[in-house]
């Protein structure tokens, strides 16, 4: 990325030199002002390429990129204008849309109101652009069949006119809102392929045009001053060309309509759950099968709490992960307990928040030692280096969704899932704050290196020496949509869900347990039946039964973990009826869904509920 940016401002100085020598331009302002414009982007741009190769310093490096990501945004329309009367200018349209979508820009989603704005421009415009591209393709006929001069001659009269007037603006609004839109909706620009196809069909067509369409009607404009010149293959090549023209604007309107192809893999690379917070419907699932992982490396990072390092046993690597992720650990004994991952060997996760892009080495957990714990915790602090264990997934219940800012309010050994997502949004340039709260500065596992990396933006509390933090006064001056984010021990949950009813019904929040909320006892409990859809076979559950259990004696394959509502292994889609969510994996604002359940601890909610098993 650096290189490409060096690059780049090599072409502005290149470009501008050319504008600059050309002659014969047809638009002479308009040239100059490219001249200028391509001298002033190459020492910005070269001057941002060298901060991003100085990775030591993050926080100069995060600011070049988010620079780099709006200059870009904005050149590329200036670009546009650039190019009339010249080639050159297209060139560099192309390579800053290629390094905004490399530089993987996160925009804040659009308001409800400013969505419908743009989205009313963008269909009128558009519109306008499909009629016009219909009236020249009839005004090119008009002129290769005329039967006298003044119909042929005015014909293309006209083209050049709407060409100049009408078209070049309408094209420019139609890319520009629409680019908008696909940026600032959960549609994303390359997240679904008719989205991505769409945008390749609006760039395509002012690149044909500026390169071979203008220059074929300014051509026949004065060539059919003649009254005895004809169009000839010009006028044949001029016709068929708007005719395709209006055929891929068609193309792009059933693509709105249909919007086929499904998701790219940068849109399927979230898992379970999209960075928009939407839910991808939960999938019949097989056996989570387990992977036999040695301890590579242990490490103490605080006062009982150890890192260890987890391989593949025969040597292989481990599949991919995004922040948020957790894997099972099956103990020596056959324990099972589910740890956050933080880091991993083999990714590039530790220099850029770049998890999940590729298959890693190892895994990395922290482990806090529990002393009235139920034993999991302290045979894992046990371990060294050297022993086996298993581990399935990872799994994804605490995914990083898209918000305009994040307040990260963390407990103890609750920082570990925030890491990695912290280092991926400061990569981007993202809006961010951590709190950081715990019983012993000597027991805050990673605090001093938050504290190196982030100044300014992790604060680090220890509850015998520091007040207690003023959640209030941090929830209330975030901004609108932000997501707050909360791990910890069930009393700091509270108090973050108590401030934000209070002083932050702007922002959403979302929280990973350690363990499971209170449910109603059984005695509040109904029976009810639960059909398995795809065999016909239908469960009873009793009062104070599992649905888990009874779904279990006719699919013994099931996956499950916990068997508490936390890990979210036991998914389950759900087809018809009411789920009752007695889970700890959903979020507050999805206690509601009636797509899925986790029949460990969850109920119907009515006498009748089918599942997709």
């Amino acid at each position: 990325m650096r290189n490409g940016q060096l690059v780049f401002a090599l072409f502005c100085v290149g470009t501008a030199l050319v504008l600059s020598l050309r002659k014969d331009g047809v638009f002479p302002v308009i040239q100059q002002a490219g001249v200028i414009g391509y001298l002033l982007a190459a020492p910005l741009v070269a001057a941002c390429a060298v901060a991003l190769r100085r990775p030591s310093r993050e926080a100069r490096a995060a600011s070049a990129r988010k620079t780099l990501i709006v200059f870009h945004l904005l050149f590329i329309p200036l670009q546009f204008l650039f190019s009339f009367g010249n080639f050159e200018p297209l060139a560099g349209m192309v390579l800053s849309a290629v390094f905004v979508v490399l530089l993987k820009p996160r925009f804040p989603r659009l308001g409800r109101r400013a969505r419908k704005v743009w989205l009313t421009v963008h269909i009128g415009v558009a519109v306008s652009w499909l009629g016009l591209s219909l009236g020249m393709t009839v005004l090119a006929v008009a002129g290769l069949t005329a039967d006298t001069h003044a119909v042929r001659h005015g014909a293309y009269e006209l083209m050049h006119l709407f060409d100049l007037t009408l078209v070049i603006p309408s094209m420019a609004v139609s890319v520009l809102s629409g680019l908008v839109l696909s940026l600032g909706t959960p549609w994303g620009l390359v997240r679904h392929w008719w989205v991505l196809l769409k945008f390749v069909i609006a760039l395509s067509l002012p690149t044909v045009a500026a390169f071979f369409e203008s220059k074929w009607i300014r051509s026949l404009q004065a060539l059919t001053k003649d009254p005895a010149a004809e169009p000839g293959g010009t006028g044949v090549t001029l016709a068929v060309c708007l005719a395709t023209f209006t055929l891929l604007l068609w193309i792009a309107v059933i693509l709105s309509v249909v919007k086929p192809g499904g998701r790219t893999r940068w849109g399927r690379g979230g898992g379970r759950s999209r960075r928009d917070g939407a839910r991808v419907p939960a999938q019949k699932k097989t056996p989570v099968t387990q992977t036999p992982v040695t301890v590579s490396e242990v490490q103490q990072l605080a006062d009982g709490v150890v890192s260890l390092e987890l391989r593949r046993t025969d040597g292989g690597t481990l599949p991919p992960w995004q922040p948020g992720a957790h894997v099972d650990l099956i103990l020596p004994s056959g324990r099972v307990r589910q740890y956050s991952l933080y880091s991993s060997r083999g990714g590039r996760d530790r220099q850029g928040g770049q998890v999940g892009e590729g298959a890693v080495a190892a895994y990395r957990i922290a482990v806090l030692r529990e002393p009235e714990g139920r034993g999991g915790s302290a045979e894992a602090h046990e371990l060294r280096p050297g022993a086996t264990a298993a581990i399935r997934g990872p799994r994804n219940n605490f995914p990083l969704v898209e918000a305009p800012a994040y307040v990260f309010v963390a407990g103890g050994i609750g920082i570990t899932p925030f890491l990695s997502m912290i280092r991926r949004l400061d990569a981007e340039g993202a809006d961010w704050k951590l709190l950081y709260r715990g019983r012993t500065r000597a027991a805050m596992a990673f605090a001093d290196d938050l504290l190196r990396r982030y100044p300014g933006r992790a604060g680090v509390t220890a509850s015998d020496t520091d007040p207690r933090p003023a959640l209030d006064e941090l929830l209330s001056a975030a901004p609108q949509g932000v997501a707050v984010y909360s791990c910890g021990p069930v009393p700091m949950l509270d108090a973050v869900s108590a401030a934000m009813r209070a002083t932050c019904s702007h922002g959403r929040l979302y929280t990973e347990r350690f363990c499971a909320a209170d449910r109603p006892g059984p005695e509040t409990d109904e029976p009810f039946e639960a059909e398995l859809t795809r065999t016909g076979e239908v469960v009873r559950v009793e009062p104070g039964g599992s649905l888990l259990d009874a779904l279990r004696e006719v699919e013994p394959a099931l996956d499950f973990s916990c068997a508490d509502g936390i890990c979210g292994s036991c998914e389950t889609r759900v087809v018809g009826g009411t789920p009752e969510h007695r889970d700890s994996v959903l979020q507050e604002h999805e206690r509601e869904r009636r797509d899925v359940i986790y029949p460990c601890v969850s109920r119907a909610r009515g006498p009748r509920i089918a599942l997709d098993l």
